[in-house]
């Protein structure tokens, strides 16, 4: 009988301790939907994405490595094994 109740008031209070973390999770996240995230800052220094020369580099070293993209995939459309 005490192994039950002991085991049934876990039950209760892991059940309760959840529904108030995520209570109180929702909470937070509205408290802080006007504070920026440093993590999701660039670097300091950054001076933005790609370009169009990045790309241009990027598609002649490709080349220079000797890429090839008809060989991606073989004669029936699937994507060739290496």
């Amino acid at each position: 009988m005490t192994r039950k109740l002991f085991v049934a008031l876990a039950i209760l209070s892991l059940s309760a301790s959840a529904a108030l973390a995520a209570h109180h999770h929702h909470h937070a996240l509205n408290t802080q939907a006007g504070v920026p995230d440093p993590a999701s800052q660039p670097p300091t220094g950054w001076t933005g994405g790609p370009n169009s020369t990045d790309h241009a580099t990027y598609l002649r070293n490709l080349h220079d490595s000797g890429y090839n993209p008809k060989n991606d995939f073989d004669s029936s459309g699937h994507i060739a094994s290496q």
